[in-house]
């Protein structure tokens, strides 16, 4: 039995295994790829090592558009409008589905769910035209509204459920010591739903780091082009094809943040993702 047991460990490891090296392989491909020199790049056999290590790939990327630093900024200044505005608003309104009771609140917060079943592609459109009327087209502005519009409905999803799972006994205590109303907010429910709101954060910080179509057609000012974009934009080299040596280098300095954050936060994120999924 302690063999079946052992073999069973062993099998079992060696399926996990070949699906982590599944997903790793791309992002080990894409990190050497950037190191490679472009004449081995679109080489053919193509090497899984690269033979000689080059820096030049980074340094062509200063002439990408305005300058990487500039279309990076642009991507930072989206992604820190989006983060703070969804984490605000649906911080707010999860307190208010979870704790208030109000005439319709499930009827409300199953129309504001339903969002999610729409798609964004085909109300770009209406989105370009609700912009330009406000005053906010070709704005990083306007495109980080847009995220934040389509960043709510999970994003209160997960706060409601992260109010909920606060023990009402908590709370008591907290109002009986006089805390109430955003006091209690402030010093007692956020730091309990901590986990969702870190969730929420890094949920809206990739989907403005990464997205691409929106700010493509809301955008028309080369200066204010996120990473993404512009990076599209200055790999296609006319007639001459993708420049991909240039490509990969700029794919590898947008992932390095997300990387970054999930593993840094990536406790807080899986436990805000199954708040409430449990009722004690």
């Amino acid at each position: 039995m302690r063999h079946v047991t052992a073999a069973r460990g062993l099998l079992w490891g060696a399926i996990c295994t070949c699906i982590a090296a599944l997903f790793l392989f791309p992002l080990y491909a894409v990190l050497t790829a950037a190191f490679k020199s472009p004449a081995e790049l679109t080489g053919s056999p193509p090497t899984l090592i690269p033979q000689s290590f080059t820096l030049e790939n980074f340094a062509a990327l200063q002439g990408l558009g305005d300058g990487v630093w500039v279309h990076i900024g642009n991507s930072v200044i989206l992604a820190v409008i989006t983060v703070i505005g969804t984490v605000v608003i649906a911080t707010l309104g999860g307190w208010g589905f979870a704790k208030y009771k109000f005439p319709g609140r499930g009827i409300v917060f199953v129309a504001m769910l339903s969002a999610l079943m729409v798609p964004f592609q085909p109300l770009l459109t209406p989105l370009f035209l609700v912009l330009k009327s406000l005053g906010l087209g070709n704005s990083l502005i306007g495109l980080a509204l847009v995220f934040i519009t389509f960043q709510l409905p999970f994003a209160l999803f997960v706060m409601r459920n992260a109010f909920m799972h606060v023990p009402q006994a908590l709370e008591d205590a907290a109002r009986v010591d006089g805390a109430s109303g955003f006091k209690l907010l402030m010093q007692v429910l956020l730091p309990v739903v901590r986990p969702g709101i870190i969730t929420v954060a890094l949920f809206a910080f990739l989907s403005s780091w990464n997205e691409f179509l929106a700010a493509l057609i809301l955008l028309s000012d080369q200066s204010l082009f996120p990473l993404p974009v512009a990076l599209s934009a200055g790999a296609v080299n006319g007639n001459n094809g993708v420049r991909w040596p240039l490509l990969e280098a700029g794919v590898l300095i947008t992932m390095i943040p997300c990387l970054v954050l999930f593993f840094t936060l990536q406790r807080y994120y899986t436990t805000g993702l199954v708040a409430g999924a449990v009722k004690e």
